[in-house]
């Protein structure tokens, strides 16, 4: 039996969230038999997706924290190749991942862009940093993909679009794991206490790009309106320890469930009644997408993507409009479904076997095609 050929995926590390689980996603969706992922991860420590990764036969290379990023790299690359394809995820540190791969010939590079912004201070050390890594993508990647233009342009630059290199390969769900399921709402909203409660959802790391503190803000506007409403939260991050202490000050801890990381996220949807999505920047917005594959309204910023709205159902708002303004909308958001239409018209647009097929002839294409 042919053995598959490999792609390593380079990652901080495989813990739940909108670009690992999307490659999560892809993992399941395509021919392990054709193409197996094995995973760099430059934090080095283990993470909630790695037991699944082992199983389904991917290698994980653990960065050693005393050797630098391009000594791990060049180690994998040497000792693990050889390697059909590097994938990048790591924004401009992409510069350097492609530039490795180059040099211990790997045949297709990929920088992937995943958001608009990264959080980082404007200073002039960032921006020379930036446009060197920008030019090492340019010049050693064979591939240039972003999940939307606004992602490409932000780390590709403006000139991306028209370089024949560059795509928008949107994200994609699986969008029958996310179909609304009755006796998993039951089972969710029991074991969160939520029986009887009017459910506002987000799912998302606890970084400022996710904007938790308007989360909070608005809800609590929306609790003056509502005594039965509650807040789910699912996610976990290095500000979750500040988010706790602003539900304190606002006095709403006591209707706030912090649900921490979920590899099963799906099932966390089926307890919401609305999502709330108020991020200061994002490079798509997948879980809004997953929110409405699972029947959900959604109350998302206005830097959210149009794209997003996949149902209709979308409500799309300028962070500076007053928190009252957001709770207004929240509140009049239209019912859940439970019919699965909103599941048919995702499912139409981001459908995860399409998008894994699209990678799977771009890591075997290169290659001359796999058997």
């Amino acid at each position: 039996m042919t053995e598959p050929i490999r792609v390593l995926h380079v990652f901080g590390a495989l813990n739940p969230g909108g670009v690992e689980t999307f490659v999560l996603n892809v993992y399941r969706a395509i021919d392990t038999t054709r193409v197996q992922f094995d995973f760099a991860l430059t934090q080095g420590v283990k993470s909630l997706f790695d037991d699944e990764v082992l199983a389904r036969g991917g290698r994980i290379y653990y960065f050693d924290q005393h050797r630098s990023m391009q000594q791990n790299l060049a180690h994998v690359l040497k000792t693990g190749g050889p390697f059909a394809a590097v994938h990048s995820h790591v924004y401009f540190y992409s510069g350097i991942v492609v530039t490795i791969a180059r040099a211990y010939g790997v045949p297709v590079r990929i920088a992937h862009a995943h958001n608009a912004h990264t959080g980082e201070s404007r200073s002039l050390p960032r921006l020379a940093y930036e446009r060197g890594m920008r030019l090492l993508i340019w010049q050693y990647a064979t591939l240039l993909l972003g999940c939307s233009e606004k992602a490409c342009r932000y780390v590709f630059g403006d000139a991306a679009m028209r370089d024949a290199r560059c795509h928008v390969l949107p994200d994609g769900i699986d969008c029958d794991r996310f179909a609304f399921r009755a006796e998993v709402r039951s089972e969710m909203r029991a074991a969160y206490g939520l029986d009887g409660r009017f459910v506002v959802g987000h799912v998302g790391h606890f970084t400022a790009a996710k904007n938790h503190e308007k989360i909070l803000r608005v809800f609590a506007a929306l609790c003056r309106r509502r005594q039965d409403a509650a807040l789910l939260l699912v996610g976990d991050g290095e500000l979750e320890a500040d988010v706790r202490r602003m539900a304190q000050k606002l006095e709403i801890a006591d209707r706030v469930v912090f649900a921490g990381a979920m590899q099963d996220v799906e099932r966390a949807y089926q307890a919401m009644d609305v999502f709330l999505f108020p991020s200061r920047y994002e490079g798509f917005g997948m879980a809004v997408v997953e929110a409405q594959a699972s029947g959900l309204a959604c109350v998302a910023s206005d830097v959210v993507p149009e794209k997003t709205n996949a149902s209709g159902r979308v409500t799309y708002l300028p962070l500076r409009a007053p928190d009252t303004v957001w709770a207004e909308a929240v509140l009049s958001a239209p019912a859940r479904e439970t019919d699965g239409r909103s599941a048919e018209t995702v499912k139409a647009l981001y459908d995860i076997q399409s998008v894994a097929q699209t990678l799977c002839e771009i890591y075997c294409g290169e290659m001359g095609g796999c058997t």
